[in-house]
């Protein structure tokens, strides 16, 4: 019986410790309030493998649906214009706030995320690519992949681009990464004009192929109706860092004013299109121009927490895909970024 006394005490004295610590990080916690942001593009029928956005920016509606069950009950899920006013004002923030965001204005967000968040009663905000909403021309990164992916030759030829080997059907998103990187710095008509050439040279009608993928207007006052915050995200996804400052602020000031008229309600969000993941997309000049145009706050692709004080126009955002399909993943990346802050 004596012997079992040290390893008790030892024991006793480990819980005490581990308890203490625990303690300790939740008064941390509760003195650190972060909120975050999560960044979602297309909600998916079945697999994450659809003609118009990548198997990375892709989530299926059943794992969607998991995840928004989970976030009700763990955090407070507000409109992000919300969480930009209380980080404005430099206070505490709401405990465990969350904000849930959609990028380019795909029609499975009305589709299939939408009876979701109703079902939970979760507001939401959707930033949109004004120009390709109401079977306007596609968007640029879908168009490409649905040339890389239908395109019958081995080889797809791009003006001013070196010849792109394709390989198999099921092999092409190495393909679809490598054009989409090289068309991000051109203009938004030099890119158009070389998408169309390759598509005609090989046979792909792209609008056949895309026909439906993007949101009406009417499906965004609805969204709007129900309580969703529409926020521009440019009117042809243009990189607004590499384009000139004339170009990036019609884009900017046409999003908003096309928002404005087809919705009703002034645009004073904006998420930086971030096509390709790699070259810059944000900047203090682009950002100038969007205070400039009367918004109140800007979204990146990089993931973080939000603190009193932040900076409105480089807000982090956690990037939601099959990476982190599972809840129990979301659930440890989530509080990952919020201890990290």
């Amino acid at each position: 019986m004596n012997a079992r006394l040290p390893r008790l005490g030892a024991w006793a004295a480990k819980r005490m410790l581990h308890h203490s610590g625990l303690l300790a990080l939740a008064r941390l916690r509760r003195s650190r309030e972060r909120a975050l942001v999560l960044r979602y593009h297309a909600i998916t029928d079945g697999p994450a493998h659809v003609p118009y956005a990548g198997p990375s920016i892709c989530l299926p509606v059943d794992a969607f649906r998991l995840q928004m069950a989970f976030v009700r009950r763990a955090y407070r899920v507000v409109p992000l214009d919300e969480l930009v006013t209380a980080v404005g004002r430099g206070g505490k923030l709401p405990p465990r706030a969350l904000a849930v965001t959609f990028d380019d204005g795909y029609a499975d967000n009305h589709r299939l995320a939408f009876p979701v968040l109703q079902r939970f009663g979760l507001p939401a905000t959707l930033y949109v690519t004004t120009g390709a909403l109401d079977g306007g021309p596609p968007l640029w990164m879908s168009a490409a992949r649905a040339l890389v992916l239908a395109a019958p030759a081995p080889e797809l030829a791009v003006a001013g681009l070196p010849p792109m080997a394709l390989g198999q059907n099921g092999q092409r998103d190495v393909a679809v990464r490598a054009l989409t990187r090289a068309l991000v710095p051109l203009t938004a008509a030099d890119r158009a004009d070389r998408l169309a050439s390759a598509a005609t040279a090989t046979g792909v009608d792209l609008a056949r192929s895309l026909a439906g993928v993007m949101l009406t207007w009417a499906q965004v006052r609805e969204l709007a109706c129900a309580g969703w915050t529409i926020g521009a995200h440019t009117v042809t996804h243009l990189n607004v860092a590499l384009a000139s400052p004339a170009d990036a602020e019609a884009e900017l000031a046409a999003s908003r004013d096309a928002i404005a008229a087809a919705v009703g309600v002034r645009a004073l969000h904006f998420a930086y299109p971030n096509a390709g993941g790699a070259h810059r997309y944000f900047d203090p000049d682009t950002a100038a121009i969007l205070r400039r145009l009367g918004f109140r706050s800007a979204v990146l692709s990089v993931a973080g927490a939000l603190c009193p004080g932040a900076d409105l126009f480089t807000l982090p955002r956690i990037g939601i895909g099959p990476r982190l399909a599972s809840v129990g993943d979301l659930a440890a990346a989530l509080e990952r970024q919020r201890l990290a802050a």
